[in-house]
This record gives C-alpha cells, sequence and structure tokens, in this order.
C-alpha cells in the first residue's frame, strides 16, 4: 500500500472526519472570563489539551473498529448491508485496507501520548490539583473502554459513557483554567453531550438485531422497539424542557431559546424521520448536524450574552 492510501486508512481508522467533539472547546472558550482569557499561559495549556484530548478520542474510535471486527459486527453493518450513509470504505479492517496488529499499535500509541498530553496540559493549566489530573486521566481511560477492554457498551453502559464523555471535555479544560466550575458551563456541556448522545441511539435503532447477535447491552436491545421509539420519543422534548425551565429560573439568558429554537423544532423533525419513518440512519446524520448547529447557537448566545 502507498504511504498516502495508508495515511487515509489510518485516518479512517481514527475516524478523523468526525469533528463532532471538537466543537466542545468553542463552547469552553466563550465561557473563559475575560482575565483567563488574556493570560497566554490558558491558550498553551488549552491546546495541549486539546490535542491530548483528541489523540485519546482517536484511540477510543480505533479500539471500536478492532472490537467490531473481531465479532463480526462491522462486517455485517457495513460490507453485507451497506447504505449511502454506512460503506465498508469506512472501515479499513473490513477492507482489509489494514492489519489487525497494525491497528492495535496505532489505536494503543494514540492513547499513550494523548493521556501523555493531557497530564501535561493539566500541568501547564493554572490551577491543576492532583483529583482533577485523576479525574481526567480515569475519565479518559474509562471512556477508551467503550468497546474495548472492559467493553462497558457491551454491559450496559453505551449511552452514559458517551455522555460523560463528552461533558468532560468541556468541564476538565475549564476548571484547570479557571478553578471553578459554573453552572452555565455544566449546562451547556451536558446540552453538547446530550445532543451528540443522541446520535448513538439512532444507530442503535438500526444495529439492534447485529448488537443482540454479538451480545452488546443497551437500552435497544433491552427493550421492544416499540418501546425504544417511545423511549426517543421522550428523549426529542426533554432538552426543550429542560433549557425552557432553565431560562424560566433565570439560570440560562433568554435568548438561549430563540437561538436554539431551530435545533429543538429539527430535533422533532429527526424523530420523525428517524423513528417513526423508520430511517435510523437520517436520524443518525442529522443528529450529527443539530449537535453541530446546537453548540454554534450556545457559542453565538455566549458571545451575546458576554
Amino acid at each position: 500500500m502507498s504511504t498516502a492510501k495508508s495515511v487515509r486508512a489510518y485516518g479512517r481508522l481514527a475516524n478523523l472526519y468526525f469533528l463532532d467533539y471538537n466543537l466542545s472547546y468553542p463552547l469552553v472558550a466563550t465561557l473563559l472570563p475575560a482575565t483567563v482569557v488574556r493570560d497566554t499561559t490558558t491558550w498553551v495549556a488549552f491546546g495541549i489539551m486539546i490535542v491530548g484530548y483528541f489523540l485519546v478520542h482517536c484511540a477510543l474510535i480505533a479500539f471500536d473498529d478492532i472490537t467490531g471486527y473481531r465479532d463480526g459486527s462491522d462486517a455485517t453493518n457495513y460490507r453485507d448491508n451497506p447504505s449511502a450513509m454506512r460503506r465498508a470504505h469506512w472501515k479499513p479492517l473490513v477492507t482489509e485496507e489494514l492489519r489487525l496488529p497494525e491497528a492495535l499499535r496505532f489505536a494503543w500509541t494514540c492513547l499513550l501520548v494523548g493521556l501523555s498530553l493531557l497530564v501535561i496540559g493539566l500541568l501547564v493549566a493554572p490551577y491543576h490539583p492532583l483529583w482533577l489530573i485523576v479525574l481526567a486521566v480515569v475519565g479518559a481511560c474509562i471512556s477508551v473502554q467503550y468497546s474495548y477492554g472492559l467493553k462497558l457498551s457491551h454491559i450496559g453502559f453505551q449511552e452514559l459513557l458517551l455522555f460523560f464523555f463528552t461533558v468532560e471535555l468541556v468541564l476538565i479544560p475549564y476548571a484547570a483554567l479557571t478553578g471553578e466550575l459554573s453552572a452555565r458551563v455544566v449546562i451547556e456541556g451536558s446540552l453538547f453531550a446530550f445532543w451528540l448522545m443522541m446520535v448513538s441511539w439512532y444507530s442503535n435503532l438500526r444495529d439492534c438485531e447485529t448488537d443482540r447477535g454479538v451480545g452488546r447491552i443497551n437500552v435497544a436491545t433491552m427493550t421492544s422497539e416499540r418501546t425504544y421509539i417511545a423511549i426517543l420519543g421522550a428523549l426529542a422534548v426533554a432538552d426543550v424542557v429542560v433549557v425552557l425551565g432553565l431560562i424560566a429560573f433565570g439560570t440560562l439568558p433568554w435568548i438561549f431559546a430563540a437561538l436554539l429554537l431551530p435545533v429543538f423544532v429539527a430535533r422533532l423533525v429527526q424523530f420523525q424521520l428517524g423513528a417513526i419513518k423508520r430511517n435510523p440512519l437520517l436520524g443518525r446524520m442529522l443528529g450529527r448536524r443539530l449537535a453541530w448547529a446546537g453548540a454554534l447557537l450556545m457559542v453565538l448566545g455566549n458571545v451575546l450574552t458576554d
């Protein structure tokens, strides 16, 4: 294989094109107090942490592909049952562009280098108590256990793991750079994590039978299709209710209701198309776009209310 093809294969293994989680960092940046923003150390430490978390995420995705290759689920979902939105091209182990030992070396290298950079970034940051460093490293290590090692996604923790990993990307850097956690950063981090988590909920609707076949436990495999769709319906309005409640109590500024209204409306469309019309991959794709839009609109809200 040529060098260019090899690089592209590793890029697909790490899913470098899935940059959704990086939108957590503009949320952090626009919530930082002015005094922190003016400090050069802030951006050095923040930059190192971002690269560290990016490599950890590459490891998480690579390990997930390794497990999917080993248990045959990726071959079933991508090669044997392809669609316009899910092709074997994105799975270099399935297409044999990469061998298993190569994928394992890549995943472990990304993890170890990523964790090292994360710790260095935290040490450079103004606030780095031992508990925060331990929490960051443990959280990153647990996230990699998504479908490798402990295989937490196989035993019922898939949805929570995705949620808390995304929240960590917001809360850990903010705490290290400011020495505190505001209600606003917790709320925005949780909303963004919720939207990204919903992407996997729609994927699980499509992959339910395959997941059952490999023993993966999640809400979709533990319930009937009808019950699962009812849960998706409740979740489609959950963020609307929460945000409106927080605005009513003065925790969030009113402008967030106007800014996020298109996202809330589109989330109902996502449910209609993805669940009611039984097109979960379209629901998944819309979910990613909605997470992007929601994050960027919250960033705009932070700038406007600064």
